[in-house]
């Protein structure tokens, strides 16, 4: 994509289906996943899921917070020419590691605060032994998450936002229906690491 050059509407919309497209996906299979917890769990259950809800955020915001602005800058100078490019890779490096830290952080931080984060979160009672039900299985593969949101906003940058959306489609459809709670919040891995798998085939 030329972005000096080409047409403007082109890539307005090039961009704009990629965006909305991700978005879309991922309202459905929350809406899903809350529908699946809700008939095993009832309202305590949606209600746990809500008590977790921050935390995936917080996962969620780690990597967007070093992708994007790594992304940022890394177009940027990507855009100043060819010869800018090894700089421009050095930022993609500093994204990696610095997603590399937070990720131990949140890793060790929800490992091993996960009971006092819920009770912050407004957990008690039932619905806090069902929340923490729902985050054991997130605990093993929390890197996964981080790092996927990081890499997808290199791809959007790096002139290639279908691939991106593309990945979360491929993450949608492998987050299998399973037979409720935990094992449909666990079925959050194999879909996010197959989001993550086109990131880094990349």
């Amino acid at each position: 994509m030329d972005f000096l050059n080409g047409k403007i509407k082109t890539l307005y919309f090039k961009y704009l289906a990629a965006a909305f497209g991700s978005a879309l996906i991922t309202s459905i299979y929350s809406i899903v996943d809350m529908a699946m917890v809700g008939q095993y769990h009832g309202p305590e259950g949606t209600a746990a899921l809500a008590v977790v809800a921050p935390i995936w955020n917080i996962i969620y915001s780690l990597g967007l917070l070093m992708g994007i602005g790594g992304s940022v800058l890394f177009s940027t100078i990507r855009g100043k020419g060819e010869e800018h490019t090894r700089q421009s890779n050095e930022y993609f490096s500093v994204s990696i590691i610095g997603s590399a830290i937070l990720a131990a952080l949140a890793w060790a931080g929800i490992a091993l605060f996960d009971e006092p984060l819920l009770r912050f979160f407004g957990a008690e009672g039932g619905t806090l032994t069902l929340a923490r039900e729902y985050v054991r299985p997130i605990k093993f593969v929390i890197p996964c998450f981080l790092f996927t949101q990081t890499l997808a906003a290199y791809l959007r940058n790096d002139k290639n936002p279908t691939l991106a959306t593309a990945g979360v489609l491929a993450g949608g459809i492998f987050k299998f229906p399973a037979a409720g709670p935990p094992p449909e919040i666990a079925s959050q891995v194999p879909g996010d690491f197959c989001d993550g798998f086109f990131n880094v085939l990349y």
